[in-house]
């Protein structure tokens, strides 16, 4: 993990936006001693927007970390969050949620129906007065045409008229050369490839998972052609110094930095 400098985006250039996505495996796994591990780690970072899955509904995971995150960071404006819960009965379980500081302009979620799926979308202002969508999602585990459908719904989402500039962060359960990254790749490119020329080795499983083995790439922040990467990075990847195993996540997240052109 690195700590990342603020950068400022003055002399009349686009004002950078620093955004990023982790599944967070709800509370299972030592939640009660990584919980620490992830809000440093999100403090280290610090992003404007994170998109962030696989929250426990109760107790209300999203409203802990924000608390301790605003707390520790002094955070002026405050983190706020916008969760949505997954549909049916499995919204009383867990959800998604954008955890954002910047003014919101907009926001909404989508259905995309199967498995109870979800994603939740925000539309924030960024200092230069720019309006940029992200939208965070958790597609199908199982189901690959599923999947690929639910890319598609959200690919359309994106598409719609009266849009603006986008960005799609989460965990889509699918490798970089799957039918699903096709989908998506239509309209969206990933911002660690186009900064470092390939994907990262894996983004799960981590060593809190034991035995799980090779890994895989399914974690990902997708830009538009709207969207410029300065950066993009590995994030939540440093192990407690005295448990190697104990990381923040049986996930690792993705960050960037990317300006925005106007749509």
């Amino acid at each position: 993990m690195r700590v990342v400098p603020d950068i400022d985006g003055g002399g009349g250039a686009p004002a950078p936006l620093r955004v990023g996505t982790l599944n967070l495996r709800n509370t299972a796994d030592r939640w009660s001693q990584r919980r620490h591990l992830v809000v440093a780690q999100l403090a280290a970072v610090p992003p404007d927007v994170i998109g962030l899955q696989e929250l426990r509904r109760w107790p209300r995971q999203i409203e802990w970390i924000t608390r301790r995150l605003n707390e520790m960071l002094g955070a002026d404006p405050p983190y706020r969050y916008h969760a949505k819960d997954k549909t049916g009965l499995w919204g009383l379980w867990e959800g998604i949620a954008v955890l954002t500081r910047l003014p919101l302009v907009e926001r909404g979620w989508l259905d995309l129906q199967g498995e109870h799926r979800v994603a939740n979308w925000v539309r924030v202002r960024l200092p230069d007065g720019a309006v940029v969508e992200i939208c965070n999602t958790h597609l199908s585990s199982r189901d690959q045409a599923l999947r690929d459908r639910q890319a598609r719904l959200v690919i359309d989402h994106l598409a719609a008229p009266g849009g603006c500039p986008a960005l799609l962060v989460g965990d889509l359960n699918a490798g970089p050369t799957s039918s699903t990254l096709g989908v998506l790749g239509e309209r969206l490119r990933s911002a660690y490839a186009l900064v470092h020329g390939v994907e990262p080795a894996k983004t799960w499983p981590t060593p809190l998972r034991s035995g799980a083995g090779r890994g895989s790439v399914i974690d990902y922040v997708l830009v538009d052609e709207h969207v410029e990467v300065v950066d993009a990075w590995l994030t939540f990847d440093e192990a407690s110094s005295t448990d190697p195993t104990l990381v923040a996540s049986d996930h690792f997240g993705v960050a960037a930095t990317v300006t925005v052109r106007p749509r």
